[in-house]
């Protein structure tokens, strides 16, 4: 995050006066206390000033609406996605989710219900049977917002625990690890998460912990085929595996989000 978006946000809600100049001068950093104080919970007076200046601007779009994700200081997906759907204002940040033509459904993608369904099917969102299910991962995944720290398992819904550790098991015994990694399928970013669709009122997938992200800096929310890494013939048999689990990916759907797949159907 930019220092300049930074100091936009603060002078949006009215904490900073100063010139947008990029430069995290006293002023600057007085605002930004002003904001994190407001935060008991959140450590920020131990990090170094970079990683206050992110946290504060977290801290702003949480009061702006817009849903950056834990107030952590760290420039991860949903910050990033936060910070663009911000600087795109109400008329551009909502994200079409059309099925595109041609687009077939999978037999085993019936199993699981349509978005407006998914409260009859999973419960309620954000309830304990979210984070119920937990999915052992055949190889080391890493944090796509700290590719310093990796991890062996993640928490999901009980219902899609089973079909989730059984797409990437089938996805590292197709590819074996070494091109798993090199494909960049090992970065995580994030199940559960309750928070809104981006761009949207609606509750995310995520709400319900029955959605994955993949590499979202290489795969972000807007990019079409022409970006997307993930939209290449190399991912084909991935989202083979997705599919034949019952899981839709909204990038072969949709052409958008290429990073998600969910258990549920558009």
């Amino acid at each position: 995050m930019d220092v300049r978006d930074i100091q936009r946000l603060l002078a949006a809600v009215g904490l900073y006066r100063g010139a947008i100049d990029g430069d995290p001068g006293p002023l600057t950093m007085a605002a930004a206390a002003v904001i994190l104080g407001r935060h008991d919970a959140v450590p920020w007076k131990a990090w170094p000033k970079s990683r206050q200046l992110i946290a504060a601007g977290q801290a702003v779009l949480l009061v702006l609406g817009h849903e950056p994700g834990k107030i952590d200081g760290l420039m991860g997906p949903n910050t990033r996605e936060a910070l663009t759907e911000w600087a795109s204002g109400p008329l551009k940040a909502a994200v079409e989710r059309i099925v595109g033509a041609g687009y077939s459904v999978a037999d085993a993608q019936g199993t699981y219900p349509r978005q407006e369904s998914v409260a009859t099917f999973y419960g309620t969102a954000g309830g304990p049977d979210c984070t119920g299910g937990i999915v052992e991962l055949p190889i080391p995944f890493r944090l796509a917002w700290d590719l310093n720290t990796s991890i062996t398992s993640f928490r999901c819904h009980k219902l899609v625990a089973a079909p989730m550790t059984r797409i990437f098991r089938e996805a590292v015994s197709h590819y074996g690890a070494d091109q798993f990694e090199s494909l960049r399928l090992n970065i995580f970013g994030g199940c559960y998460n309750y928070r809104n669709m981006r761009g949207g009122s609606s509750l995310s997938m995520h709400a319900w912990g029955i959605a994955v992200d993949l590499d979202p800096e290489r795969n972000q929310l807007r990019w079409g085929r022409d970006r997307a890494s993930f939209a290449v013939g190399h991912y084909d048999a991935f989202w083979n595996i997705v599919e034949a689990a019952g899981a839709t990916s909204l990038g072969r759907a949709c052409n958008r989000d290429w990073m998600h797949f969910q258990f549920a159907r558009l």
